[in-house]
């Protein structure tokens, strides 16, 4: 990838550059949509639990029928066990829903992360070199100007960096002489987008 940006020019680089702020948006925006829509559904667990209470309740209800003489003993047993069913059942719809929203931070973020650490793994450190070498040259103009130095440096860079096609009428006579290498540093210059004044 370094070798690629290296290579590339400006307008290319910024076009990657936007490519690439779409895809980390793009993950940014899926990763929020699939936490908060998961979030949300961990509400199940308030209607799970609510309906263990009401069958606690019911369970309380047949248990006080328990002491009525007529109705038996049988009637408060099964009062009993739906009561502990309901209490059961409302404890679960809480854990459901804990364990909901664990879930929903947990692949909110990792369909968040995972897309764009693998992108930005591969271009952050090619473009950081990118943007160290274009300073770099920047700062070299700004301090010496175009001097007989860095204009043989750029012109050797554009002979591995420009394509035949846009190399070679820079140098028509097959030779690098004085004119063909300030042709091939402006062409080098106006691939990493630098302007001189």
């Amino acid at each position: 990838m370094r070798r690629t940006m290296g290579a590339a020019d400006s307008r290319t680089v910024h076009t990657w550059d936007g490519l690439v702020l779409f895809w980390v948006a793009l993950w940014i925006v899926v990763g929020a949509w699939t936490g908060v829509t998961l979030w949300q559904a961990a509400d199940t667990g308030d209607t799970i639990s609510r309906s263990g209470r009401s069958i606690s309740a019911a369970g309380e209800a047949l248990t006080s029928l328990g002491d009525v003489p007529l109705v038996g003993d049988r009637t408060g047993e099964l009062g009993g066990q739906i009561e502990q069913n309901g209490t059961e059942i409302t404890a679960r719809g809480q854990d459901v829903k804990g364990q909901l929203r664990q879930l929903a931070l947990l692949l909110g973020i990792s369909i968040t992360v995972i897309p764009i650490a693998s992108v930005a793994g591969f271009y952050l450190p090619a473009r950081l070199g990118r943007h160290r070498e274009v300073a770099s040259v920047r700062r070299a103009l700004e301090s010496s100007g175009l001097d007989d130095a860095l204009e043989g440096y750029l012109a050797a860079r554009a002979v591995g960096n420009l394509t035949y096609d846009v190399a070679g009428p820079l140098v028509p006579t097959g030779r690098i002489d004085d004119a063909a290498r300030r042709r091939l540093a402006a062409a080098e210059l106006a691939r990493l987008g630098i302007a001189v004044r």
